[in-house]
C-alpha cells in the first residue's frame, strides 16, 4: 500500500518529499475586515524585499536539522515514528532565470535500531516564504486581513492564494507528469520590518486526483544571532508538515538550529567555512 502511494513533492525544482499519506487539519483565523489586494500593498512589498534578502542569507547557511517523522491514527495518536538529526545546507540558486532550491543533508544521528518502517520524507519546506519572492509576484493573489492581536507582538496578516497556470514554488511529481502545488494560506508579518514570522499554507481540492486529500505546512521564523554578525538574521525555526489520504495520516516536524555561515561552493561535504 505504501509503495503504491509514493509520489514526489519538488520544491522549486530542487528537494523532494516522498509522499505516503497524512492527515491535515485546517486551523486559520477568520478573515475579518479583509482587504482585497493585488500584490502591491506596501506590506506585501516590504515582505517581498525581506524574502529577496532572505534568499541571499539562507543560501549560505549550514545548520542542524532535527526531523521527527510520525504516523498517526485517526485520533491523532502516534502509532510509531523516528527521529533523525542532520547536518544540512540549503542551496538557493537561479537557473534559466528560475529559482532552484536544493537542501543537502548528512546524517549526524541515526534512528534507533528497529525504527525503519514506512514514513513520510520531507525537505525544503523551510523555504515556504518563497511564495512572497519577487519571482512569484504574479503567481499569487494577496489580501490584507485584520491584525493578529493575540500575541505579545501584534502581527499583520496577509492571505495568499495561488493563481492557476502560473509558476509555483513547489511541484507534485508523478510518472511523466509534474503538477504545481496550489498553495493558499496566511502569513503573519512584522508590520514594521516586513519579516515573516509564520506562514501556514495548505493544498486542498487540487490534490483530488493524486490519491491525497490535503497537504498542510506550518513554518515559523525567528531571529538568529551568528558569531561575528552584529545583527540577528531572520531564519527558519521549525516546520510541521501534515499529509492526509483516505486511510493514512503522517506528520513530520523539523527543527532548525546551530546555524553557521558557509560558502556554498559545492556539495555539502566540500563546503568551506567562512
Amino acid at each position: 500500500m505504501f509503495r503504491a502511494l509514493q509520489r514526489r513533492l519538488k520544491w522549486g525544482g530542487g528537494p523532494s518529499a516522498r509522499v505516503a499519506a497524512a492527515l491535515f487539519i485546517v486551523c486559520v483565523l477568520s478573515p475579518a475586515q479583509a482587504w482585497a489586494g493585488d500584490g502591491t500593498d506596501p506590506l506585501v512589498e516590504k515582505a517581498r524585499a525581506q524574502v529577496d534578502e532572505f534568499v541571499g542569507q539562507y543560501s549560505s547557511m549550514r545548520y542542524e536539522e532535527d526531523v521527527v517523522q510520525q504516523k498517526l491514527d485517526a485520533k491523532g495518536k502516534v502509532l510509531y515514528g523516528r527521529e533523525t538529526i542532520y547536518d544540512s545546507m540549503m542551496l538557493i540558486r537561479f537557473a534559466d532565470n528560475q529559482p532552484r532550491v536544493d537542501e543537502q543533508r548528512l546524517v549526524n544521528t541515526l534512528p534507533r535500531k528497529g525504527e525503519f518502517r514506512p514514513l513520510l520524507s520531507t525537505s525544503g519546506f523551510s523555504t515556504l516564504v518563497m511564495i512572497f519572492h519577487s519571482y512569484y509576484e504574479s503567481s499569487f493573489r494577496f489580501s490584507r486581513l485584520s491584525d493578529d492581536l493575540t500575541s505579545s507582538t501584534p502581527c499583520a496578516r496577509i492571505h495568499f492564494e495561488y493563481i492557476p497556470g502560473t509558476p509555483s514554488p513547489s511541484l507534485y511529481q508523478m510518472i511523466n507528469m509534474e503538477k504545481p502545488l496550489e498553495w493558499s494560506g496566511i502569513a503573519w508579518i512584522n508590520p514594521a520590518t516586513g519579516e515573516i514570522l509564520r506562514i501556514v499554507a495548505d493544498v486542498g481540492s487540487s490534490l483530488e486526483n493524486t490519491g491525497m486529500k490535503e497537504l498542510r505546512a506550518d513554518v515559523s521564523y525567528g531571529p538568529v544571532t551568528l558569531r561575528g554578525t552584529p545583527q540577528p538574521l531572520w531564519l527558519p525555526v521549525s516546520a510541521t508538515i501534515d499529509l492526509e489520504t483516505a486511510r493514512q495520516h503522517f506528520r513530520n516536524v523539523h527543527h532548525y538550529g546551530d546555524y553557521r555561515q558557509y560558502r556554498a561552493s559545492g556539495r555539502l561535504g566540500g563546503a568551506a567555512k567562512q
